[in-house]
């Protein structure tokens, strides 16, 4: 399998990416018109596609990634970025990123900032532990309802800081980061059967443990009431430890657990 990124400027290349929206988010009333992406991308949005070329086939649009100016000329804002559900975990997104880091460094930006549900943990793992971004910013209900596979919950959103020229990035993004040792942290909450029953709030460590769910979508899908204890869960205990100057730093699976640590003179 060959798959080939490049940017999208024609607007029968655009016109493909809300179907392709439709078919990975499955919210077809949440997708971005196709005029508008065209006008974003003249006045310098960046616009790509993860293209499957196959023998004796057609190309084929399997992913994408989307971003645009901010008010701040160093920032990036990856807005969208996605993969057909029967590629996901094929190292398509890993390339889709890589492919943004580097355009977004030749246009001068030294970080690209994005959402993402704190509460994902694939999502948190490739943040975090694959492409070296961190977050210490946790914004409730960020999008308002929500359809599709985010239905189910308020739309509270991490927002994720990649430095790109720090070191720690570029080794990432081209090799797997040892994972880190968090034996013997302490943990800032608690559950029971993926259920959250406490928040310990009164710790002072250098590094620290939260625990998110195994398997948010099928909470999601299946306990709108447990969706909603999570949501204010993780936003009394992420609140409260950035507001003393933790950051998301790291993740680690089995069980899914954010590393934070604190950072002095914050």
């Amino acid at each position: 399998m060959q798959v080939v990124i490049r940017e999208l400027h024609e607007p029968e290349e655009i016109m493909q990416i809300p179907r392709l929206e439709q078919a990975i988010w499955n919210d077809p009333n949440d997708t971005i018109r196709s005029g508008t992406l065209m006008a974003l991308v003249h006045e310098g949005a960046l616009l790509a596609g993860a293209y499957l070329q196959e023998p004796s086939a057609p190309e084929r649009l399997v992913g994408f990634i989307f971003g645009f100016p901010t008010d701040r000329p160093t920032d990036h804002h990856s807005h969208m970025a996605g993969v057909l559900p029967e590629f996901q975990g094929s190292q398509i997104g890993l390339l889709l990123k890589r492919y943004q880091r580097d355009w977004a460094l030749s246009k001068g930006y030294e970080r690209v900032v994005w959402t993402f549900d704190p509460l994902r943990g694939l999502n948190a793992h490739f943040n975090l532990r694959k492409l070296g971004a961190t977050f210490h910013r946790y914004i409730p209900n960020c999008y308002g309802p929500m359809g599709g596979i985010n239905a189910g919950a308020p739309s509270d959103r991490a927002y994720a800081v990649w430095e790109l020229r720090v070191p720690r990035v570029f080794q990432r993004i081209y090799a797997p980061a040892p994972t880190p040792e968090v034996a013997g942290l302490p943990l800032a909450n608690r559950l029971e059967q993926q259920v959250p029953v406490e928040a310990y709030l009164g710790l002072n460590n250098p590094r620290i443990l939260v625990q998110i769910p195994e398997d948010w979508g099928h909470i999601l899908q299946t306990d709108p009431a447990l969706a909603q204890a999570w949501r204010l869960h993780s936003r009394e205990v992420f609140g409260h430890y950035f507001a003393q100057g933790y950051h998301a730093v790291d993740f680690v699976r089995s069980p899914n657990r954010y590393l934070l640590e604190r950072v002095e003179g914050q």
